[in-house]
């Protein structure tokens, strides 16, 4: 179950840090770390351990992040892992 759990947290922060970085979603429209912490309002250091899979962010994360990155809350968890 762990290890599983553990792949699941990678496959989202790798789709995550797509994202953030225009590759998916948001087509050539990059945006950093510290911004996405500016206009999100979750720290930096906890995005950072989002994309690495080193924790599960709550409901409230996911809707700031989506919120800042200018898509869906659907568009952020819609992944396959």
């Amino acid at each position: 179950m762990a290890r599983d759990q553990n792949k699941f947290l990678k496959a989202f922060g790798a789709h995550l840090k797509a994202i953030r970085e225009g590759k998916k979603i948001r087509d050539g429209k990059k945006i950093s770390l510290r911004r996405l912490d500016q206009l999100s309002e979750v720290d930096h250091s906890q995005i950072h351990r989002i994309e690495k899979g080193e924790t599960a962010p709550s409901l409230v994360t996911l809707k700031a992040l989506a919120d800042a990155l200018e898509i869906s809350l659907m568009d952020l968890v819609n992944f396959e892992d």
